[in-house]
């Protein structure tokens, strides 16, 4: 018979109340010396707390792979964020009531402690006092801006731009670019530790909390990471160690330590998910974007006999390539369990539609931000009766996380900005490609408005230009909320039309839409000069689906020319002057964007937790690449 927690925990409860009377009866009624009486009471009242500690335990849904400082380290964190709550929401809601003055604290914080710098003394930050002096005495920026000094404090230069010394450094994605380096000092950190109580509290708001000493699966893959002259690590924002809580929390995680250190994706997916499925008890499935969730439960679909196979035996599938290392730990971690395994065959046998609440009863919920249509994937799938939450934030490997999604169970996700973590300008959507545009401040948007955001940041980047548009849609208390648009940088722009993303994705979906019987796995694009060296001028779309299907039409094709017409006024009188040529629309081979994601990732600073999909190519070998899958 497995002793559960709960009954390990009630019996310690029963045995230390009774130690607890036996103490107290004997420092009331001996004669012992004073130091030995007071000895005992302190250790009678140690035991007191202990025994109301694991009473409630006992009384509570817990995993049962937690070792005992797991469960006791799980249980004192979610306790004391719940204790926190009411401290933390005050503390957030008199920002958002006071979002102007949050702001104003926030500068007059960031310059002094940058003012000392070579940077502060040449862009004069000790004279910077207000937002309206950031506004009056320091430029617009880009990344360029800083390059050079980021670069000579990552090679061990002091005093030379942030005032304090970086504990690590952040890489940017390089998807859509060169990766661009930010340092991650203290003060950062500090920001992003609040940000992240207010996402876990926001989840609370759309789903019932699970209890203390449930654990969830964080889908994770261990990215590849450059160091330092200082040897300080530079890797994504999302770089898991033993001692940083500030992203995972790990004795809260289903998989052990070990497998937060997996490189290799699919490795990763495959032990994430067999530690996942060992326990019944399972709170959430998370990841930080959906397409990561479907793989692992494909990854699932695909291999789960050989899962249960390894949760029989207690070893790990010799064909899943695993540093020996890395295998033997995580093996001595993974316990044999004949009846787990018996619970999951006779579902697995079933089918997988529904499969997430079939063997995980007890989940909470599914968490990860929707890109692609992949929620709507999943729901159709393997979590029919599941509340799927995501875009819990918005944020940069630049900025780190500075709004929150209080509102998660929302189709349309919205953020409130969390203003004591970044100072935001706006740019008004219509200056976004003017050298010296406008910029508002946070209480001078207006709702329905959209703008470039402009950020000065705890990572040292001040008035930095990310390219990001956004659209204000209300107000929390008196702080703005807004939704992401689009990056500039994927603007389609072959003359002046300046075509966004999300006008070319909503095309490219009532296209798909069209077809019979078939749904859209993934879509890019591209601009023809970079492939073309004809004076033609016409828009790439290359579109996987879902069926091997190659015999559309010209017709059925040309529905993405047509939409974009309809919506686009300036494309419409591009294309009626014949200024710009019909779209050359490809269809191209299942799994090419698997395969774009795992070409990119091997040569840029991306990793897979944080890799999405680029929605114009910039290169011409990436366009090479693509039209080397095109199937029609």
């Amino acid at each position: 018979m497995t002793l559960t927690w709960s009954f390990r925990c009630a019996c310690w409860g029963i045995v230390s109340s009774l130690l607890v009377a036996v103490l107290f009866g004997h420092c009331l009624f001996c004669q012992a010396h004073l130091a030995l009486r007071i000895t005992e009471g302190a250790v009678a009242i140690l035991l007191f707390l202990s025994s109301l500690i694991t009473f409630h335990i006992s009384t509570l849904r817990c995993s049962e792979s937690h070792t005992l400082s797991s469960l006791l380290l799980s249980y004192w964190w979610h306790q004391g964020e719940w204790l926190a709550t009411p401290f933390i929401l005050a503390k957030a809601n008199r920002m958002w009531k006071h979002p102007r003055e949050a702001q104003e604290d926030l500068i007059r914080e960031l310059t002094r402690r940058h003012a000392k710098t070579e940077y502060g003394r040449k862009n004069r930050l000790g004279e910077i006092r207000s937002l309206g002096d950031l506004h009056k005495k320091h430029p617009l920026t880009t990344y360029d801006h800083f390059k050079d000094y980021i670069q000579r404090l990552a090679d061990g230069e002091e005093g030379v731009f942030l005032g304090e010394r970086p504990l690590r450094f952040g890489v940017t994605s390089g998807t859509t670019g060169t990766g661009k380096k930010v340092p991650y000092s203290g003060f950062f950190w500090e920001g992003e530790s609040f940000a992240l109580k207010l996402y876990r509290l926001g989840i609370y708001q759309g789903i019932s909390r699970p209890s203390s000493v449930q654990k969830r699966c964080f889908l994770y893959t261990h990215p590849k990471f450059s160091v330092t002259k200082t040897g300080l690590a530079a890797a994504s924002f999302l770089f898991v160690t033993e001692k940083d809580t500030s992203i995972v929390i790990i004795p809260e995680q289903s998989s052990p330590l070990p497998a937060f250190t997996i490189t290799h994706e699919p490795s990763a997916m495959y032990v994430h998910m067999l530690f996942a499925i060992a326990d019944p008890n399972l709170a959430m499935l998370q990841a930080l974007f959906t397409p990561q969730l479907y793989r692992a439960l494909t990854c699932l679909e695909t291999n789960w006999r050989a899962m249960l196979e390894d949760l029989s035996t207690g070893k790990i599938n010799t064909k899943i390539p695993l540093d020996p290392d890395v295998r033997r730990s995580l093996q001595g971690y993974l316990r044999p369990d004949q009846a787990r395994v018996c619970q999951l065959r006779r579902e697995f046998e079933k089918g997988f539609e529904g499969i997430v609440k079939r063997i995980w009863p007890h989940l909470r919920a599914l968490d990860g931000v929707s890109i692609s249509g992949f929620n709507e994937k999943l729901q159709e799938k393997y979590a029919n009766g599941t509340v799927c939450v995501g875009a819990f934030n918005y944020g940069t490997t630049e900025c780190g996380c500075p709004t929150v999604n209080m509102w998660v169970t929302e189709e349309e996700p919205r953020y409130v900005i969390i203003p004591n973590i970044v100072v935001f300008e706006f740019i008004p959507e219509e200056e976004c490609l003017e050298k010296d545009p406008t910029t508002l401040l946070i209480d001078e948007v207006e709702v329905g408005g959209r703008y470039e955001l402009v950020s000065t940041t705890r990572t040292g980047l001040y008035r930095y230009r990310s390219g990001d548009v956004v659209q204000v849609t209300g107000f929390h208390e008196r702080c703005p909320v807004i939704r992401m648009l689009y990056r500039i940088g994927e603007y389609l722009n072959l003359v002046y039309e300046k075509m966004n993303a999300p006008v070319v994705d909503a095309a490219i979906k009532a296209t798909v839409g069209s077809w019979p019987r078939v749904q859209l796995v993934d879509w890019t694009c591209a601009e023809s000069p970079i492939y073309d060296d004809s004076p033609e001028l016409y828009y790439i779309v290359f579109i996987e689906i879902d069926e091997e299907q190659t015999d559309f039409t010209e017709n059925q094709l040309s529905k993405f020319d047509e939409y974009l017409q309809h919506h686009q006024y300036y494309y419409k009188n591009l294309r009626a002057s014949r200024t710009i040529s019909a779209p050359h629309v490809h269809l191209v081979a299942q799994g090419a964007f698997t395969d774009l994601e795992d070409f990119t990732i091997s040569r840029t600073t991306a990793s897979s937790n944080q890799y999405k999909t680029p929605r114009k190519l910039k290169t011409r070998e990436l366009v090479e690449w693509m039209m080397e899958r095109v199937v029609n």
